[in-house]
């Protein structure tokens, strides 16, 4: 009787995980390494290393990102980053001499400059997710021109024109834009995106923004009482109103300074949790106070080290952001890169072509 051949050895399924957080392995010691070098080059060369630099911090913040082990990955070339770069520089250098000669040139140039901007958010948009990869597989990007100018140029103009009141719809377009024009691998993201909770969002960001202006206000009123009490003479009187209407000035600075972090959080936590790339979705837990607080303190420890603390409050500030999101997976991810790499192989990788350049936004 013959021995039993020997089983091949089971490889044991990965398990699936409910909740895959990112992570930053990076730091902010690290990075200083590479900014300090990034912006002496930049000086020394005139802006033309301003390319190379751009890619370096672009592979150092990606590759320190981590999704279920495996860094994510940045392979533009510099040279093109540099064209894109030249491009917008020559455009405000021809800008800039046409109204020496004539207003209306100028004018004519920034007409041409706002046509072109849709073009260019989709060409940018393209270069950046076709310099991106995960686990070996390329992001890609399928917006238009003209679905750009319709998020970019139409939308702010119906919000301009109603006072504000369709800003949620702008908002709402340009996000829809970039998120539904998406793909990874040949799977497209999507996103569900209400103007209901941006209406809620602003709404909060206002009455925020009304009280801290009205509190600085207060202070301005109260000094302009105690100076003109205490003051002798109109120049004196004239320096109490001023430093009140300093004081509004400021709380106009403190209140917009208050507010952008404020919605960053709420849109991305909103635009995050409301996308998914086929059955898998996505979470963002960022909590405004605590973001706040990074910003606000990363700005006076910057201010205090006359800039050297940039890297580093850089750094944190992108830790805090990643380590709040999570991938909400439905599914083995092993599993799911494979049939994305065998789709892009039959249909082929889709190449970025001469007109992929990057403009910088």
């Amino acid at each position: 009787m013959n021995a039993p051949d020997t089983l091949p050895a089971q490889v044991p399924p990965a398990p699936v995980h409910d909740r895959l957080p990112l992570s930053f392995t990076g730091s902010g010691g690290a990075y200083f390494r590479i900014w300090i070098v990034n912006v002496l080059l930049s000086i020394v060369t005139l802006g033309i290393y301003s390319a190379w630099a751009k890619v370096r911090r672009e592979r150092y913040f990606l590759n320190n990102t981590v999704l279920d082990r495996s860094p994510f990955e940045y392979h533009a070339d510099p040279i093109k980053i540099l064209k894109g770069r030249l491009l917008v520089v020559s455009v405000l250098i021809v800008g800039n001499l046409a109204s020496k000669f004539n207003p209306f040139l100028n004018l004519l140039v920034s007409v041409i400059f706002l046509v072109l901007l849709p073009w260019m958010i989709s060409r940018a948009m393209r270069f950046r997710a076709h310099n991106t990869s995960w686990r070996g597989l390329r992001f890609r990007f399928t917006g238009t021109a003209g679905e750009a100018a319709k998020a970019w140029i139409l939308w702010p103009i119906a919000a301009g024109l109603t006072l504000g009141i369709l800003t949620p719809y702008a908002l709402a377009a340009q996000r829809r834009y970039l998120v539904n024009h998406l793909r990874f691998g040949n799977e497209d993201f999507e996103v569900d995106l209400p103007v209901g909770p941006i209406y809620r969002m602003l709404l909060g960001a206002g009455l925020v923004f009304i009280l801290v202006v009205a509190a600085f206000a207060a202070l301005g009123i109260s000094t302009v009482m105690f100076g003109s009490a205490r003051a002798v003479g109109p120049d004196a009187q004239r320096m109490a109103v001023m430093s009140s209407v300093g004081f509004v000035v400021i709380g106009v600075y403190v209140g917009l300074a208050l507010i952008a972090p404020y919605i960053s959080v709420r849109l991305t936590n909103l635009v995050l949790n409301r996308s998914n790339l086929g059955d898998h979705g996505f979470l963002s837990q960022m909590r405004a106070r605590r973001y706040m607080f990074i910003v606000l303190t990363n700005w006076l420890l910057t201010a205090i080290t006359l800039g050297l603390y940039r890297p580093f409050a850089v750094v944190r500030l992108h830790r805090y952001r990643v380590e709040h999101i999570a991938m909400l997976p439905a599914g083995s991810l092993d599993d799911f890169v494979a049939v994305q790499e065998a789709e892009v192989r039959v249909l082929g990788e889709e190449a970025a072509d001469l007109l992929d350049i990057d403009l910088g936004f």
